[in-house]
C-alpha cells in the first residue's frame, strides 16, 4: 500500500497544490501523512501557535476536504532532512511530497539547501510541487 508523507514547511498556503494532492491520494487509496519539523526548538513548547504548527493544521484540514486518510505529526529536531527522512522511513512512506515557495532570494538560500538535501538524501521518489502550478497529478 501507498503512504505519502507530506513536508509542511512555514511557506506553505493552502492552495490549489494541496487540493490536487488530496484528490490524487483518494484516487490512489493512499494516507497522507502531514509532517511539519520545528527545527532547534528542543521540544519546547509555548501557549503560542507557531506559524508552522498553524500551518500545518490548516494544511490537514484542506486535505481532509478531499481525503479522509490524513494524519499530522508535529516534530521537533536540530536537523529538518534527517527529521523527514526517518519520519519516513518509520511510517513506511512510499513517496515524499515537498512544496516549493515563491522565488526569492532568502527562499532559494534556504528552501534549495532542503529540498537539494531531501532529493539527495531520499531513499524515495520525491514529488516537487512548484508555487504557481495548479494542475492535476
Amino acid at each position: 500500500m501507498s503512504k505519502i508523507l507530506l513536508a509542511v514547511s512555514d511557506q506553505w498556503v493552502v492552495d490549489k497544490r494541496i487540493d490536487a494532492l488530496g484528490q490524487w491520494a483518494n484516487r490512489l487509496d493512499a494516507p497522507i501523512l502531514a509532517v511539519h519539523v520545528v527545527v532547534g526548538a528542543g521540544g519546547e513548547t509555548s501557549n503560542e501557535e507557531s506559524l508552522g504548527e498553524r500551518t500545518l493544521r490548516q494544511v490537514t484540514a484542506q486535505l481532509k476536504k478531499n481525503t479522509p486518510r490524513v494524519e499530522s505529526l508535529l516534530l521537533f529536531a536540530n536537523d529538518l532532512v534527517a527529521a523527514l527522512l526517518k519520519t519516513a522511513q518509520e511510517h513506511q512512506a512510499t513517496l515524499l511530497v515537498v512544496g516549493l515557495s515563491r522565488p526569492g532570494v532568502l527562499e532559494r538560500l534556504i528552501e534549495g539547501n532542503v529540498v537539494r538535501a531531501i532529493l539527495h538524501g531520499s531513499p524515495l521518489p520525491v514529488l516537487a510541487l512548484p508555487p504557481d502550478w495548479d494542475g492535476a497529478i
